[in-house]
């Protein structure tokens, strides 16, 4: 190798800090392109943006509704232990339910919701039609059951991973472990390290 081809091998190595690519244990959806650059609104009131940058920080965006039986409950539980496991990498994180259900699901039920799971956990919503048009961007496929004030909502149960500028990185199923998603998201975190 020519000494002008080692110094500039040297000099990239140094500005990257040499760090190995980040190996995730679920899906990594890079190239996919699931995203969202629509507004939502917080249980608090607030207009939110998923894909909006946040130096340094994770989003876990999950979609789903609160009247949910099993998948929903039980993934915000998961990333209750997640953020307990993370301990003050917790700051880092970002955890955003997105109802597919916005008739039903008012700020008011959302705010009760979180907060029986993690009080710093955003519910957002938007009007029936944008939230078929996010879904549709984050390739979530939902559809009502039934008729009456009891129907149910058959939708995608993963959990995506978006990094620092707001790009999905990693998909993880239903079935992912706590451990898992404490990984990927350690690997994101650490990627994004300057």
């Amino acid at each position: 190798m020519r000494p002008t081809a080692l110094i500039a091998a040297a000099l990239v190595c140094t500005l990257t800090a040499c760090q190995p690519a980040p190996q995730y244990l679920n899906s990594n959806v890079t190239a996919s392109n699931l995203h969202t650059d629509m507004p939502l609104t917080a249980q608090n009131g607030e207009t939110i943006q998923v894909n909006a940058p946040h130096k340094g920080k994770v989003s876990a965006v999950f979609f789903g509704y609160t009247q949910c039986p099993d998948i929903c409950p039980t993934t915000l539980g998961k990333m209750k232990i997640v953020m307990d496991k993370l301990g003050a990498d917790a700051d880092k994180v970002h955890v955003v339910f997105i109802t597919v259900d916005p008739e039903r699901d008012t700020p008011e039920v959302l705010k009760a919701y979180m907060a029986a799971f993690n009080p710093r956990f955003i519910g957002a919503y938007t009007d029936p039609d944008n939230t078929k048009k996010m879904a549709k961007q984050f390739q979530v496929v939902y559809e009502k059951e039934g008729a009456g004030p009891n129907y149910i909502v058959n939708h995608t149960a993963n959990l995506y991973l978006l990094d620092e500028n707001g790009k999905t990185i990693v998909s993880a199923p239903y079935e992912a472990k706590p451990e898992a998603i404490v990984h990927d998201i350690q690997q994101m975190l650490a990627a994004q390290k300057p």
